[in-house]
């Protein structure tokens, strides 16, 4: 029971620490002397970053006995977002490219 817990604390504390350095990069670009691709470079990893933190102490895909069926439908919805994300993006650039 202390050990999960724990678990979802130490979950929380990086949440709110990635979200926060998020918010005062965005807030402050000049103060961390980013240009603006270089923020949203970081913002994007710290993105990931924080999916990641969701995932490993709040999701538990990885906890289920048996089977893992789970994480099975968990990593199919992520490739079909990713698929239809990466293939929106790809249709804009080229309407814009056939625009001109």
């Amino acid at each position: 029971m202390y050990h999960e817990i724990s678990l979802r604390v130490t979950g929380f504390i990086a949440s709110l620490l990635l979200t926060i350095t998020a918010y005062f990069i965005i807030l402050h670009p000049e103060f961390f002397n980013f240009d603006i691709k270089t923020a949203i470079i970081i913002i994007f990893t710290l993105s990931l970053i924080q999916s990641l933190v969701q995932l490993i102490f709040f999701i538990d895909v990885w906890k289920e006995e048996g089977p893992l069926w789970n994480l099975g439908i968990f990593i199919s919805t992520v490739s079909i977002i990713f698929i239809i994300v990466f293939f929106s993006i790809w249709i804009m650039d080229h309407l814009n490219y056939n625009m001109q």
